[in-house]
């Protein structure tokens, strides 16, 4: 059974909030998904007349008030075999199944490059972190840099590179190449400050804000009620974008003391993925806000005010537990009711029926969102 729930609150912990999925049925774009204490997945969708309310439901009830689409169902069965819920393995989840074509060529398409580019990000972050702790070492990483980064040359270098720096560390070898392979993984999707490596976390920083900024200015500029909402958007994504610079701020200065590398490694490795996982939760589901703002550019004023309502409706507030700040029912009670004037629904919520234009409106711009 179905359960509804009023959000005059702010969530208290990142779990409880949910993780974005990138479903394409339109009732269920942008639902938060989080598992149960049974194993089973339950899903928040935003509230069907406007607001900040959500349903909250299992899955099982969903095919008995909309028609789901292939895409969404593929997704829940790769959802319901992962063993550990974070926005990454949802992310990773969706991507994989996106590139199938079952969501569409393009999005397909733009599957196959994210992933590439994920794969890349890695190597990228592998090699700096190898040539970075030669350095440190006073080893010569003249060769490896001259070869460059791909390559069964490059791979044979790396690989005495790092022989080198376990000697000098007192650890085996194969325990230089797990940690080194292990700090990788962990910060390609942020970067590393040595080299001004933009990871896409930290590139989507910056398009949050350039969309934090873009919306604060049409806030000024629309002379409508609406105006409040796009207020309440801009400071809920600043609120976002500043703890994010702070973990940001964190991750550099523990990356440039690689040193600790060869420490308590454990350690070292705890606090990293720390930030890097609230890092992740803090963005979870702005990608997908900052395309359809971007949609909307250059269209008419109405167009604008439409999609400002569904920025309101999905944008995700900081749990209170992660330092966010509870708004006032009144608050939301007020927005909530200059939303639902301004409604526009891509799908009859009250028979389930898909719409196949808002269908393919969200596929586009799921190719490129990831």
């Amino acid at each position: 059974m179905s359960q509804a729930k009023t959000l005059d609150t702010s969530p208290g912990t990142f779990g409880e909030r949910g993780i974005s999925v990138p479903f394409t049925t339109p009732m269920l774009s942008q639902a938060r998904m989080r598992p149960t204490r049974q194993g089973e997945l339950e899903f928040l969708l935003p509230s069907f007349n406007g607001g900040k309310g959500v349903y909250i439901m299992p899955w099982r009830s969903l095919p008995t008030m909309m028609t789901v689409t292939l895409h969404d169902r593929l997704l829940h069965e790769a959802l319901l075999d992962l063993k550990d819920y974070t926005p990454d393995t949802v992310r990773q989840a969706a991507l994989t199944i996106q590139a199938t074509g079952v969501a569409g060529g393009d999005a397909s398409l733009a599957a196959e490059k994210t992933l590439a580019l994920d794969v890349g990000y890695r190597a990228l972050t592998h090699f700096t972190l190898v040539t970075e702790l030669m350095r440190l070492a006073r080893l010569d990483a003249g060769e490896l840099l001259a070869t460059g980064m791909t390559g069964s040359e490059s791979r044979r270098l790396i690989r005495a590179s790092l022989a080198q720096l376990a000697q000098r560390a007192n650890l085996p070898a194969e325990e230089m190449v797990t940690r080194v392979e292990t700090l990788a993984n962990l910060m390609a999707p942020v970067g590393l400050p040595q080299c001004q490596q933009l990871g896409r976390l930290r590139i989507l920083v910056g398009e949050m804000e350039r969309m934090r900024a873009s919306v604060q200015r049409w806030s000024a500029t629309d002379f409508s009620e609406v105006s409040q909402l796009a207020t309440f958007v801009a400071d809920t994504a600043k609120a976002a974008l500043d703890m994010a610079r702070d973990r940001l701020a964190r991750l550099d200065a523990r990356c440039r003391d690689l040193g600790a590398m060869v420490g308590d490694f454990r350690a070292f490795r705890a606090v990293l993925a720390e930030d890097a996982t609230r890092l992740a939760w803090l963005l979870d589901g702005w990608p997908f806000l900052i395309r359809l703002w971007d949609s909307v550019a250059d269209r008419p004023l109405e167009s604008q005010q439409s999609t400002m309502g569904e920025l309101f409706r999905l944008a995700p507030l900081i749990p209170t537990g992660e330092g966010g700040k509870e708004p006032s029912a009144f608050e939301l009670e007020n927005l909530g009711k200059i939303q639902t004037r301004w409604l526009r629904m891509g799908e009859d919520w009250r028979t389930g029926a898909l719409d196949m234009p808002a269908v393919m409106r969200i596929e586009a711009l799921k190719a490129t969102s990831s």
